[in-house]
């Protein structure tokens, strides 16, 4: 049997509502509303306007909801624009991958479900099954994916988006054995995206892109659309043998969510920096450090986190995200990063300029047996004394989850530009309670603001 029949074949039969684990039901409510959470967020970015604005010109069928915007579109053009909505402000959450690579599975495959129930009105356990199915073949796919060198693997969130996107999609539309075989093939066939594409809006369009391209193979397929049996073998061709066996294996057990874990992140940029962030709100919650007192900073990650991060001089917000020298700045500066601390203004702010200048990043911490990313930042005081704390585990990560109450907080901080308090906690409560829904075409509605 080819490996996108076996594909094919899980996507429509490998699990059911029923057969969820506790665990991963509450998770997948928890990252569903995250998402929400933080595509409100993007909403009220310039950026997360240029695409909805470009998409109304274009036209489509309105009939589901943009997050935050108060506009409605096409289900394809929902799936594109919520999930670069969701991954504008890189606070969305993420599935830990070999190397410390990050798959971004949440943006990708919820607003390809919450389309599709805002159209056709699934239920809330329908729609948690294939956001849960989505989201474990875009995780397994990308951990699995046979190209290992950061630069050329295109698995994260191209294709193994995509391929998640069209078995959720899939799923939600009843798709028969060979529909669903079908909507794999044509997704695959339109994704694609280097690891090395880490600058948002960049990023974040490439997300959009695989749940456009997932939904649309799925609703190509229902319609008796025909694909190309050979797009998705020869995307995973390496993947061969024993390797295939073992992946078809690891599907659902246990499920990507629970093991490696879902991250919640508590800061807005790159997640290869939350644990030196950590490490710094350590040092300056338990010594009271003022800026005035550093002489120099050394932050110390592993080589796999330095790469993700390369950004020494960042010249625009996104870069900002992704630099180890001025999330550092801003941390010792400011406390925790916000997404106010992304902005132009606050990347031009001399005081955060200066202090970078005091501050050294190296690749030169080793992982250890149970921490892939630790971080120890040491800080040098005016007077000659030296400082160390070392991070093994971000908080927001599996190791260190972050509760309900900081979850609805994160949320009000997102949503309070679109939402009211009232409104935000009558949204948190339907997510919660999405396997009692009997017809979930409202709940992307309410996001609409």
């Amino acid at each position: 049997m080819s490996f996108t029949r076996r594909l094919a074949d899980f996507a429509r039969g490998g699990m059911c509502f029923e057969s969820l684990p506790r665990e991963v039901i509450a998770l997948s409510k928890e990252m569903m509303i995250n998402a929400a959470a933080v595509g409100l967020a993007g909403a009220a970015q310039d950026q997360g306007r240029v695409l909805t604005s470009l998409l109304q010109e274009m036209g489509g069928n309105g009939r589901c909801t943009i997050i935050g915007m108060g506009v409605r579109t096409s289900p394809v053009n929902a799936a594109l624009n919520n999930a670069l909505l969701v991954n504008l402000l890189d606070f969305d959450d993420v599935i830990r991958g070999p190397g410390g690579a990050a798959c971004n599975s949440t943006a990708v495959i919820s607003p390809v479900v919450m389309a599709l129930a805002e159209l056709n009105g699934h239920s809330g356990r329908q729609v948690l099954t294939a956001f849960a199915l989505g989201c474990e073949i875009m995780a397994k796919l990308a951990a699995w994916a046979p190209f290992r060198d950061w630069d050329s693997r295109p698995f994260s969130g191209g294709t193994a988006g995509a391929m998640g996107a069209a078995a959720a999609a899939g799923f939600l539309l009843g798709l028969d054995q060979e529909q669903a075989e079908t909507a794999l093939e044509i997704a695959a066939g339109q994704a694609h995206g280097p690891m090395a594409i880490i600058d948002i809006p960049a990023r974040a369009l490439q997300c959009g892109q695989a749940g456009m391209a997932g939904l649309t193979g799925a609703m190509l397929a229902q319609r008796g659309f025909e694909g190309n049996h050979l797009t998705l073998e020869s995307s995973i061709g390496q993947i061969s043998g024993p390797d295939v066996e073992r992946f078809f294996d690891s599907l659902a057990d246990p499920f990507a969510v629970v093991d490696p874990g879902v991250a919640l992140k508590l800061y807005p940029c790159n997640p290869a920096s939350h644990t030196a962030i950590d490490a710094m709100l350590q040092l300056l919650q338990q010594h009271r450090i003022e800026s005035g007192q550093i002489d120099a900073v050394k932050v110390s990650v592993t080589r796999a986190a330095l790469r993700a991060l390369p950004y020494t001089e960042p010249q625009n917000p996104s870069q900002a995200r992704s630099s180890l020298n001025y999330i550092a700045s801003q941390t010792l500066l400011n406390g925790q990063p916000l997404i106010e601390q992304f902005s132009l203004a606050a990347l031009q702010d001399p005081a955060v300029r200066e202090l970078m200048g005091r501050i050294t990043v190296a690749g030169d911490a080793a992982p250890t047996a149970i921490a892939d990313q630790p971080a120890t930042v040491t800080v040098r005081l005016s007077g000659g004394r030296e400082l160390e704390q070392l991070v093994e585990f971000a908080r927001g990560g599996p190791q260190f989850p972050l509760d309900q109450e900081e979850l609805d907080a994160k949320f009000l901080y997102c949503a309070r530009h679109i939402m009211t308090p009232h409104h935000i906690q009558g949204t948190i409560d339907q997510f919660r309670d999405l396997e009692n829904i009997e017809d979930a075409t409202g709940l992307a509605s309410i996001l609409g603001a």
